[in-house]
Parts: C-alpha cells; sequence; structure tokens
C-alpha cells in the first residue's frame, strides 16, 4: 500500500497540508492523491509494522539523500503529544563510506493552520544512548533501556511543538537500522539530521524550509558541526541556526588523557568510541588496543544501552584491566581528530551553546575552548552558562530543560513560528 505527497512551499493551507492528507488516505485505504500541473507526486510506501520497520528493502529505492523509503504512524512514547500527527520514517541518507544508506527518524506536526511558508522545523539531534540497535529513540516504550532519559528530552521537545515548530529526530546511522552505529563521527550526524529534514518535508510539503539544528551531548556535537555542513549539504533548505547543549568536543585530548591514567575508572563512553572508531577510520585494531578481558567486555556494546555499561560487569573497572596501554594508539587519535573534533569545523550560521558549570560528562573547559576558537574564527556564538547542582549524569541531563527558556527567545528570533 502507497500513499501520494507534494513537494513545494509556499502554497495554499489546502494544498500545503496535502502530505498529511495522503498519508490519512493511506490508513483509510484510498487512492492516491494529485496536484496540480509542475507540482512533483511521491509514492511513499506504508512502512512495515514492529522492527521489520527498521530494515530497509534491497537494494535501496532509487534517489537522493533525504528521500523517504516509507514511513507509518507513530504510536509509542516516542510521540510528542502536542503534535496534530506523529510519523515513524526511514530515509536515505549517506554513511561514512558515501554510500547510499537507510535512517530512521520520527517526525511531528504541529496542530492548528501553519504560518505563511509552513511550520518552521526544529531537526533534534540526540545525545548518547548506546550503539546497539535497541537504543535508537524512536523506539522508546515501556521496556526501551534509557526511557529516562529519553523521556525526559521528549518533555522538553513537546513544548516546540506546543510553540508552533515541527520538531523532527533522527535515530542517526546504524542505530535502529542494520550495521554499526558510527558514534560521534561528525559528519554522520550531521547527514541524518539534515535529511530528517528533507525527508520530513516529503511527509508533509506544509513544513517549512526553514529549519534550525538543536541537539544535546553528542547531539550538541552534532549540531556545532551541521552548523557548518548543512548549509553546503542541502543548499535548498534554509538553515538559520544552530543550538548546541552540552556539546562534546576536543575527543582526541580526552582520550589521550584515559591512555595515560591506567588506574582511573573505565567510562561508558569509552567502549562507545572504540567500537565506532574501530567500524570508522583504518588501522584502528580493537584486539591490539585493548586487553583480553577489555575484548570480552567491548561485546556488551551490543547487548545494552548506555546505563548498562555503567554496570561492574561491563566497563565500571580501571582502564588497565581493559586498555592496552603499552599499545600504539596512534591511529585512534588521528581517527579521533579527523572525524569527531566539533572545534576543528567552522560555523556558518548562528550557534548558541548551552553548558553547565559542574558537568562532570562534558567538561565546561573544554566547551570554553570550543567557543574561544570558533569566536577567534568570526563565528557569531551567543554563550551562556548554568549552575546545577547533583551528581554528574543529572547535572548533564538537566542542562536541557534548565536552558529551556533561553534557547526559546533566541530561536524564536532567528526561526520564528508564527504562532
Amino acid at each position: 500500500m502507497k500513499f501520494s505527497v507534494m513537494r513545494g512551499v509556499p502554497r495554499p493551507v489546502w494544498l500545503i497540508r496535502v502530505g498529511a492528507m495522503a498519508a490519512i488516505a493511506l490508513l483509510a485505504g484510498c487512492a492516491s492523491l494529485t496536484g496540480d500541473a509542475g507540482d512533483q507526486v511521491m509514492s511513499i510506501p506504508e512502512g512495515p509494522a514492529g522492527d521489520g520497520f527498521y530494515t530497509p528493502p534491497s537494494p535501496l529505492p532509487a534517489g537522493q539523500h533525504g528521500d523517504l523509503i516509507w514511513a507509518r504512524h507513530l504510536d509509542n512514547e516516542a510521540a510528542l503529544p502536542a503534535a496534530s500527527e506523529n510519523w515513524l520514517v526511514l530515509y536515505r541518507s549517506t554513511n561514512v563510506a558515501g554510500e547510499p544508506v537507510a535512517v530512521s527518524g520520527t517526525v511531528a506536526i504541529p496542530r492548528g493552520t501553519p504560518p505563511q511558508g509552513g511550520w518552521p522545523v526544529i531537526s533534534w539531534t540526540h545525545g548518547t544512548t548506546g550503539i546497539a540497535d535497541m537504543c535508537a529513540p524512536s523506539k522508546n516504550g515501556p521496556d526501551y533501556l534509557d526511557r529516562a532519559y529519553v523521556g525526559g528530552i521528549n518533555q522538553s521537545l513537546n513544548k516546540w511543538v506546543a510553540r508552533g515548530y515541527a520538531v523532527v529526530k533522527t535515530d542517526y546511522e546504524g542505530l535502529g537500522t542494520p550495521g554499526v552505529h558510527p558514534y560521534l563521527v561528525s559528519s554522520s550526524e550531521a547527514r541524518g539530521a539534515t535529511d530528517m529534514v528533507l525527508a520530513a518535508r516529503q511527509l508533509d510539503p506544509a513544513l517549512s524550509r526553514n529549519w534550525l539544528v538543536m541537539g544535546h551531548s553528542q547531539g550538541g556535537q552534532a549540531a556545532a558541526y551541521t552548523a557548518s555542513f548543512g548549509p553546503v549539504y542541502a543548499p535548498q533548505l534554509n538553515l538559520t541556526g544552530a543550538v548546541a547543549i552540552s556539546p562534546g568536543s576536543h575527543l582526541s585530548l580526552q582520550t589521550k588523557y584515559i591512555e595515560t591514567h591506567p588506574d582511573m575508572p573505565g567510562s561508558a563512553f569509552t567502549p562507545l568510541i572504540l567500537t565506532s572508531m574501530a567500524a570508522s577510520a583504518p588501522g584502528v585494531d580493537l584486539n591490539k588496543l585493548l586487553t583480553p578481558e577489555g575484548q570480552q567486555r567491548i561485546k556488551r556494546v551490543d547487548q545494552g544501552c548506555l546505563g548498562e555499561l555503567r554496570a561492574p560487569e561491563a566497563w565500571a573497572v580501571t582502564n588497565k584491566k581493559l586498555l592496552n596501554t603499552g599499545a600504539d594508539f596512534t591511529a585512534l587519535n588521528a581517527a579521533l581528530v579527523s572525524l569527531t573534533d566539533v572545534e576543528n569545523a567552522r560555523p556558518v550560521v548562528p550557534l548558541m551553546v548551552l553548558q553547565a558549570d559542574q558537568d562532570h560528562v562534558v567538561l565546561k573547559p573544554f566547551t570554553d575552548m570550543m567557543v574561544a576558537r570558533y569566536r577567534n574564527l568570526g563565528v557569531d556564538v551567543d554563550y551562556r552558562t548554568y549552575h546545577i547542582e547533583g551528581k554528574a549524569p543529572t547535572v548533564h541531563r538537566q542542562t536541557v530543560p534548565r536552558s529551556l527558556d533561553d534557547a526559546m527567545g533566541w530561536v524564536d528570533q532567528r526561526l520564528p513560528s508564527g504562532q
């Protein structure tokens, strides 16, 4: 079964809403809709039920990056209650090898009548959940392992939808879908976030070409990089700004510190980084970098999400039990510099950076260094910090709701919702 949508905004409201109407027609078993002369009518299959949705057809349908593969109504806790419609989508993007790949994500469309030019779009880039397919945020529900984090973030995102912004959320390459998730590989994250907007506009042409990228932690890194990459990758869209909340940066420096401090407790983020770099960069050999115990424990990245990696039986032992500190880490450090260090980019749109001063997951001194470099390059950066007390994960996560009012004021000036 298929439904049809049309590209092209701004349009009269009754035509702009044809994307959502066509989807409704799908569920009712109606025939495909057609549009005025000059519209590009696209036929989009309904996605399979259950986890079969995340397994793309092979080969992928012909098309371009950002093209929808299939879609279906979203009915789990990844849906945002303030939306008139929530969709689960599978769309084309480009992987780290430059080849077409399928990526999953969600689309939340506001209630009411879209403003002239369509609903402005916020592309949310999520923080670390893990690299196992079960950790894809679009799978959020009663049994989802990182429900507390993703559910808390969705409470903030729901307020953006109520304010009149369409919110689209990529799962990222290889998270939910086949393949290894290239964790913290900036270009992959940016492609996922940008193609998510293109795909959402195919689903509902009532969405504007004007968009902003926003994310937390891993997603803060992704947002900052998209501020450089997005306008080049998708010039048909109009990226107006980026909000990076607690953005990861200077990962190569942090990994060198871990390498030289064998008695430190292992970090749950380390096995994710190692697995990603081994899959994304030549020369990174985990058999050489890890001890025999580390080689066994790193298999747990496919068995749970971030919380499970913090367990004593996972990565919560000293680095010397896991890492072969006598090994040559040159290839790993080079990969981190070339693939992850977002401070090497230069945003070409205004950037807002939000950071807690007591964050022990993303350290403020690294964010200070990133902001200073951007400002030296002439980037328009609005940097705001917050004092939040509590345990490390709590402080890190609470930066999102704590900074929400500031973010909304800043975004409203650069991406007006019309509401």
